[in-house]
C-alpha cells in the first residue's frame, strides 16, 4: 500500500509542498520566539504575539472551508503557496534594507502569515483526498503525518543555527527560500482520475463571505446528523488550550528566561522534541490497526494528564537541584509527551476523515479547526501569564486538571461514535 502511494506524484508534491510550508512557519516561529524573548524579557508579551492569530484564524476559517468545498481545493493551495512566497519577500526586503522588525512589525508578519496560512488550512486538508483513493486514504494520512517528524527536527536547526550565526535576516532568507519550494512542488498537484469531487461555483452572485455564511449553515446542519463530531469539536479546544501552551509559552520561557539556557541548549532541546515527532508516526502505524484510533486518544489523553501531574511535583518539590538536571527530566518528559500526541493527533485525523461526508469536508473540518485554533491563542495567554507570576508547576497542573476533564468528554464521544457504527452495520 505505502509502495502505490510513494509513486503517486500528486501525493509526492502534495508531501514536499505542506512540508516545505510547515518547515518555513515553524522556522520563523522559532526564531521570532528567541527574538521577542530576546527583545523584552517577557513570556506575556510574547504570547500576545502569538496570540494575535486569532483575529486571521476567525477571519479566514469560514472562508476557507467554503473555498475547500466551493473550489478547486489543489488550485487553492497553489495560490496559497504563492501567497506565502510573496509575503516572506516583502518582510525580507523590509528587514533588510529599510529597517530591522521592531514588535508592532512583528505582528504585522504574524497576522498576514497566520491569514494566508488559514485561507489554504481546509483545502490542505482536503487535498489528499483528492489525489489519492479511498482506500489509501488512511494510509496516505499516516505517511504524510511523518512530515510532522520532519519539520520538528529540522526547524529547530536551522532556525537555531541561522539565527545564531546570523541573526534574524538569516532567519527570513531560510524562510523565503522554502516558501519558494513549496510553490513549485505544487505545480505538481493533479487530481487522480476518479475523484468524485464535485465543485459546484459560487452560489449565483453573492458575495464570497455571505455565500461562505450560507453554506457553513448548510454544513451545520448535516453535522447534526453526526452528533458525535460535537465531542471532538470540543476535544480539541480543550486539548489545545491546556496543552499547546506548555509547548509554545511555557517550556521556551522556562529554558530561556528561567534557567537562562543558551539558544544551543534550546536549539537541542527542540531537536530532541522533533526526533521524537519522527519516532511518533512509525509507532502509530503500529499501534492504530483495525480501525482502533479511539485507543490511542483516550489512552494518551490518560496517559498525559498523569504525566503532567509528575512534572508538576518535580517541578514544585525539586526545584533546588541543578538547572541541568530538572532540565533533563523536564525536557524528557516533553519528549514523551510529544509522541503521546502526535500518535493522539494522527488518531484523530483517521476518525475524522473516515466519519465525516466528503462534500461538506472542507466546512466541518474548518469548523473544527476553527473551534481548536481559537481557543490556543487564549492558553497562551494565560500561561503567558502564569510564566511571568509564577513557578512552571502551576503551568503544569493546569493541563493535568484540563487533560482529566478532555478524558471524559473524549470516553463519551467514543462511545457514541460506537453506538452510530452499530446503527449503520460498521
Amino acid at each position: 500500500m505505502y509502495k502505490k502511494i510513494l509513486k503517486n506524484k500528486s501525493f509526492l508534491g502534495y508531501w514536499g509542498s505542506t512540508t516545505l510550508m510547515r518547515l518555513a512557519s515553524n522556522i520563523l516561529q522559532f526564531a521570532l520566539a528567541i527574538y521577542v524573548l530576546d527583545l523584552t524579557g517577557s513570556a506575556l508579551v510574547f504570547s500576545a504575539v502569538l496570540s494575535v492569530i486569532i483575529f486571521p484564524r476567525i477571519i479566514g476559517t469560514p472562508i476557507a472551508g467554503y473555498l475547500a468545498d466551493f473550489k478547486d481545493c489543489l488550485r487553492i493551495l497553489k495560490l496559497g503557496a504563492l501567497g506565502l512566497m510573496s509575503l516572506m519577500l516583502s518582510f525580507f526586503l523590509i528587514h533588510t534594507l529599510i529597517n530591522p522588525l521592531s514588535v508592532p512589525l512583528i505582528y504585522v508578519l504574524v497576522i498576514c502569515l497566520e491569514l494566508c496560512e488559514t485561507l489554504i488550512s481546509a483545502s490542505d486538508a482536503k487535498a489528499i483526498i483528492c489525489i489519492v483513493d479511498e482506500d489509501q486514504l488512511s494510509a496516505a494520512s499516516k505517511l504524510s503525518s511523518l512530515d510532522d517528524g520532519i519539520v520538528e527536527i529540522l526547524s529547530p536547526v536551522i532556525a537555531g543555527f541561522a539565527y545564531g550565526l546570523f541573526g534574524l535576516q538569516a532567519v527570513l532568507l531560510v524562510t523565503l527560500i522554502s516558501e519558494l519550494g513549496a510553490f513549485l512542488l505544487t505545480l505538481m498537484l493533479r487530481p487522480r482520475a476518479n475523484n468524485r469531487t464535485e465543485n459546484p461555483g459560487i452560489v449565483n452572485k453573492k458575495s464570497l463571505f455571505r455565500s461562505a455564511m450560507v453554506s457553513y449553515k448548510e454544513a451545520i446542519a448535516s453535522l447534526r446528523e453526526y452528533n458525535y463530531l460535537l465531542g471532538i469539536i470540543l476535544f480539541a479546544p480543550l486539548f489545545n488550550f491546556f496543552v499547546s501552551p506548555l509547548f509554545s509559552v511555557t517550556f521556551p520561557h522556562f529554558i530561556r528566561i528561567t534557567l537562562q539556557s543558551s539558544i544551543e541548549v534550546y536549539t537541542a532541546c527542540n531537536f530532541a522534541l522533533g526526533i521524537a515527532s519522527v519516532v511518533a508516526p512509525f509507532v502509530a502505524m503500529w499501534l492504530i490497526r483495525d480501525k482502533a484510533e479511539h485507543n490511542a486518544n483516550l489512552g494518551g489523553t490518560i496517559i498525559c494528564a498523569f504525566l503532567m501531574l509528575i512534572m508538576s511535583f518535580v517541578t514544585k518539590n525539586l526545584s533546588s537541584i541543578q538547572s541541568g538536571t530538572l532540565l533533563s527530566i523536564v525536557a524528557g518528559a516533553m519528549v514523551l509527551a510529544v509522541i503521546i500526541i502526535t500518535i493522539m493527533s494522527i488518531a484523530t485525523t483517521i476518525t475524522v476523515k473516515t466519519s465525516i461526508p466528503e462534500q461538506v469536508l472542507g466546512r466541518i473540518t474548518s469548523i473544527i479547526q476553527l473551534s481548536a485554533i481559537v481557543s490556543t491563542p487564549l492558553g497562551q495567554l494565560l500561561y503567558g501569564y502564569f510564566a511571568d507570576r509564577f513557578s512552571v508547576f502551576l503551568s503544569f497542573t493546569c493541563s493535568s486538571l484540563g487533560l482529566l476533564a478532555t478524558y471524559m468528554i473524549m470516553k463519551k464521544t467514543y462511545k457514541k461514535i460506537k453506538r452510530e457504527k452499530g446503527k449503520n452495520g460498521y
